[in-house]
C-alpha cells in the first residue's frame, strides 16, 4: 500500500500547496477591495462598512467557491510536473530538509507557468482585463504594452502550451488510473468515481469557455410578422459604412443589410439617455408626457409608468405575442423599470450592491481571468452588470435561444437584443479592440477609457486632450462599432438559418448618439446639444419581408426627420394593430411605403442628468454665459441610495424639479435648430444654427432673430409648457 499511501499523500501536498497560494490571493483580493474603496472620494467607504457591511462581506465571500475551482484545478495540473514520488514521500515523512526546499522551488516554477500558459485561453475572453490587468502593472512596469500579447501572437503560444500541459496531465493520469485498475481491483469503484468527477471538471471548465447556439434550422410562421430590434448603445449614425464613413471595412453585415432595409437618415431621439430613450421609443411618448426624464429614478417614478396599458410589449402581449428583452447592463432599465416584456433577461447597474460586486470582482482578479463565462455567471450573477463583463457571444445567444424557445411554441416573438458594446468605456473584444489602433500609441486610455469617479463628477471629461488622443479614442470607439456589426451579422444569419428573417421585421439602431470630441464637445452623451447631430442623431434601419418574403423598399433612403416617439407606433402598424391613443409619435408606414416624403415632424430633444458641473459639459459658451447658467450640485450631493428600491441610485426628491427646470431644450426643423439653455434670471440663453450651411454648429444666428428661428421658438414652448407635442407639426415652407 506505500505506492498508493505516498501518491495520495503526494497529491495532498500538492493540494495544500495550492490552497496556500488561493488563501494569499484571496487576502491580497482583500486588500486590493478595502484599497479600492478608500481611495473613493465621495464617501463610498463609509457608506460602503457603515450601511451595507452585510453586502460587502457577502460580495467577497461569493468570490470563494471561484478559488476552490481554480485551487483543484491547479492541483490536478501541477500534480504530474511536481511528482516524485521519493522526494514526496520524504516531505510527507516530514525529511530532507533541502529536498523541500527544492521542491517548494520547483512547485512554485510550475504555477508561476502555468499561470503564464492559462493567460492564452482565458485573457482574450474579458475585454476589461486588458485595462484592469496593465492597472496593476503600471506600477512595476511603467509604460508595459500589453498590445504586445496580441501583435507578438504570446497569447496563441501560450493557448498551445496550456492545451500541451493538459495533454501531458492527461496522459499521467491515464497511467495512474490504468495501473490502480490492474493492481487494485477491490478499489475500481473508487477510481471510476474518481474519473467521473474528473470528466465532470473537466467537461464543466470546457463548457464554460464555449457559448453555442441552438443548432435548430427551421421554424413555422406564424400569423403575424416577428419584429426583432438590435441595437447597441451610443451608436453612432455616421459610424456606418453605408452611411458613408470613412472607414468601409467598419460594417460589412450592417452595409449588407442596408443593401435590403429601408434607412432612415435623420431619426432622433428625445434625450441621449438610455433609460429616457428606451422609455420614449416604448411609450411612444415624449419625456414630460411618459415622466422618466433621469437616469436615477425613484421608485413611485418606476412604479407610475410600469402602470401605462399602453407600453408597447404590453400592447404586442395582448395580442399573443412573447416580447423579449436581453441585455447585459447598458439594459440596466429593463430591470429597472417593468417596461412590459414577458421576459427579461438583463441585469441591475446602478444599484450599490452592482458597485460593491465591480470593486470585488476587480479586487480579486483571479475572477475575471477565468470566471469571463457562463460559469462565472452561475457563480455570482450579478457580474452581469460590470461594465467590463459585456459577453457579446452570449447576449446574441440568449436571444436566438429565446426566439427557438418561443417559435417552437407557435407564437410569434417581439425581441430587443441590447449590447453595451458601443458605450463608455469602448471596451471591445480582441481582435477588435486592435482593428484601427495605433500599435504604437503610449498615450492616456490606452486600452479603453480610464476615468475615475471623482474625476468625472468633480471635473467631467477633459475637454482639451491633445489630437492624438482624442484620435485614439475615436479608434477605441470605432473598434467597438465594429464588434457590434459581427453579431448583428451572426444574429441575422440564425434567423435566416431557421426560415425566420422572411418573417420578421428586423430594425438595427441605437438608444442615442456619443460626442466624440466633436467641436464644442467632449465624450459622453445627453449633456448638451452643441457640435452638432451626433448625441440624438441614431442609425434606424428596417428591413420589411414582402408577402412572398422579399424585402420591401430595398436599399431606399429617407432624409424626412423622424423622432424614436414614432417607432413603437410603427411598430404597431406594421404588425396590423390599432395604434394607442395615448402614443404621441405617429407612424412612419407612410414614408415606408413611398405615399409621402415628410411627415412635418419637428425633432424636440432635451439634455440628461449630469454627474457633473453643468459649465464642463458646455465647453463652448463664453464665460459670461457660464455665469448665468441654472445649474445645481454634482451627483455627491444630489444621490442616494434607497434601500426600498433594491438599493438603487436615485435622485434625492428635493432635486426632482430643479433638475428638469435646469435641463436645455432643443427643436430641430430639416434646416434649422434652436437651443435653449436656461438661466438663473429664467430668460434662456439661445443658440439658433442652420445645419446645412454650418452642421458642426458654429455659427450662432440667435442674435439675427429671424423668422424661422421664433416659430421654433414658439412650438418648443408649447411642448415643453404646453404638452402638445402629439399635434405640433411643422409647416411646409421650404425655407425651414
Amino acid at each position: 500500500m506505500t505506492e498508493y499511501l505516498s501518491f495520495r499523500r503526494a497529491f495532498g501536498i500538492t493540494f495544500g500547496f495550492q490552497c496556500l497560494i488561493a488563501l494569499v490571493l484571496f487576502l491580497f483580493g482583500l486588500f486590493a477591495f478595502v484599497k479600492v474603496l478608500t481611495h473613493q472620494e465621495e464617501g463610498y467607504a463609509a457608506m460602503a462598512f457603515r450601511e451595507h457591511l452585510g453586502v460587502v462581506l457577502l460580495a467577497n465571500l461569493r468570490i470563494l467557491p471561484s478559488y476552490l475551482i481554480v485551487t483543484v484545478a491547479y492541483a490536478a495540473l501541477a500534480f504530474p510536473f511536481v511528482w516524485r514520488r521519493k522526494a514526496m514521500t520524504d516531505v510527507g515523512r516530514c525529511v530532507g530538509r533541502f529536498r523541500k526546499v527544492r521542491l517548494l522551488a520547483w512547485m512554485v516554477l510550475v504555477n508561476i507557468g502555468l499561470y503564464a500558459l492559462s493567460l492564452g485561453p482565458f485573457f482574450s475572453r474579458s475585454p476589461g482585463l486588458l485595462g484592469g490587468a496593465a492597472q496593476y502593472l503600471e506600477a512595476i512596469a511603467p509604460g508595459l504594452n500589453l498590445y504586445a500579447l496580441y501583435h507578438l501572437h504570446l497569447l496563441e503560444i501560450a493557448t498551445v502550451g496550456f492545451i500541451l500541459v493538459c495533454a501531458v496531465a492527461a496522459v499521467v493520469y491515464g497511467r495512474i488510473a490504468w495501473h490502480f485498475w490492474k493492481s487494485r481491483p477491490r478499489q475500481r469503484w473508487e477510481q471510476a468515481l474518481l474519473a467521473g468527477v474528473l470528466l465532470a471538471i473537466g467537461g464543466g471548465a470546457a463548457w464554460s469557455q464555449v457559448t453555442t447556439a441552438s443548432s435548430k434550422t427551421l421554424s413555422i410562421p406564424t400569423s403575424r410578422p416577428n419584429v426583432l430590434i438590435i441595437a447597441s448603445d451610443s451608436l453612432r449614425w455616421d459610424r456606418i459604412g453605408a452611411h458613408g464613413y470613412v472607414r468601409q471595412d467598419i460594417t460589412p453585415h450592417i452595409d449588407t443589410f442596408a443593401n435590403e432595409a429601408t434607412t432612415f437618415a435623420n431619426m432622433h431621439v428625445a434625450t441621449a439617455s438610455t433609460l429616457e430613450s428606451w422609455a420614449t421609443i416604448l411609450s411612444g411618448q415624449f419625456p414630460p408626457t411618459h415622466g422618466l426624464r433621469y437616469m436615477f429614478i425613484r421608485k413611485d417614478h418606476a412604479d407610475s409608468f410600469a402602470q401605462q396599458p399602453t407600453l408597447l410589449p404590453k400592447v404586442l402581449n395582448d395580442a399573443g405575442y412573447e416580447t423579449i428583452a436581453v441585455s447585459n447592463w447598458a439594459g440596466n432599465c429593463f430591470s429597472l423599470v417593468d417596461m412590459g416584456f414577458s421576459r427579461r433577461l438583463t441585469s441591475d447597474v446602478q444599484n450599490f450592491n452592482a458597485f460593491i460586486t465591480e470593486a470585488t470582482v476587480w479586487a480579486h482578479l483571479l475572477f475575471p481571468l477565468y470566471f469571463s463565462n457562463e460559469l462565472g455567471e452561475r457563480l455570482v450573477p450579478e457580474v452581469r452588470s460590470i461594465s467590463s463583463h459585456v459577453r457579446p457571444a452570449a447576449l446574441a445567444d440568449r436571444m436566438v435561444h429565446e426566439i427557438d424557445r418561443t417559435t417552437d411554441a407557435g407564437k410569434p416573438f417581439f425581441g430587443v437584443l441590447f449590447f453595451s458594446t458601443t458605450h463608455l468605456p469602448y471596451m471591445a473584444s480582441y481582435p477588435f479592440n486592435l482593428k484601427y489602433v495605433d500599435p504604437n500609441y503610449h498615450g492616456p486610455h490606452r486600452y479603453h477609457i480610464d476615468v475615475r469617479v471623482h474625476d468625472l463628477i468633480t471635473t467631467g471629461f477633459d475637454p482639451e486632450l491633445p489630437p492624438e488622443v482624442q484620435q485614439h479614442i475615436r479608434n477605441l470607439y470605432d473598434g467597438t462599432v465594429s464588434e457590434f456589426d459581427h453579431y448583428v451579422g451572426y444574429v441575422l444569419g440564425e434567423l435566416e438559418k431557421r426560415g425566420l428573417l422572411n418573417n420578421t421585421i428586423v430594425i438595427v439602431t441605437s438608444d442615442h448618439g456619443e460626442d466624440l470630441y466633436d467641436p464644442g464637445s467632449t465624450l459622453g452623451h445627453g449633456t448638451n446639444f452643441l457640435g452638432g447631430d451626433q448625441s440624438t442623431r441614431i442609425p434606424f434601419l428596417i428591413r420589411r419581408p414582402g408577402p412572398s418574403g422579399e424585402p420591401l423598399q430595398a436599399g431606399h433612403r429617407i432624409d424626412a426627420l423622424a423622432r424614436n416617439a414614432d417607432i413603437g407606433p410603427t411598430i404597431l402598424d406594421l404588425v396590423g394593430l390599432p395604434i394607442p391613443e395615448a402614443y404621441e409619435g405617429v407612424s412612419l408606414a407612410p414614408l415606408l411605403d413611398g405615399q409621402v416624403t415628410s411627415l412635418h415632424l419637428p425633432v424636440f430633444g432635451e439634455t440628461c442628468y449630469l454627474f457633473f458641473p453643468k459649465e464642463k459639459a458646455l465647453v463652448d459658451l463664453a464665460p459670461e454665459e457660464k455665469e448665468r447658467l441654472y445649474t445645481l450640485s454634482d451627483a455627491r450631493d444630489t444621490l442616494e441610495v434607497d434601500k426600498d428600491f433594491n438599493n438603487n441610485m436615485v435622485l434625492k426628491k428635493q432635486f426632482h424639479q430643479g433638475v428638469i427646470d435646469s435641463k436645455d431644450r432643443m427643436i430641430r426643423s430639416p434646416k434649422f435648430k434652436l437651443i435653449e439653455t436656461p438661466t438663473k434670471s429664467g430668460e434662456p440663453i439661445r443658440r439658433f444654427y442652420d445645419m446645412e450651411a454650418d452642421p458642426g454648429q458654429r455659427k450662432n444666428l440667435a442674435q439675427q432673430n429671424l423668422p424661422e428661428m421664433n416659430l421654433l421658438r414658439d412650438l418648443l414652448h408649447r411642448y415643453w409648457n404646453e404638452g402638445q407635442a402629439k399635434s405640433l407639426r411643422l409647416p411646409a415652407a421650404p425655407s425651414l
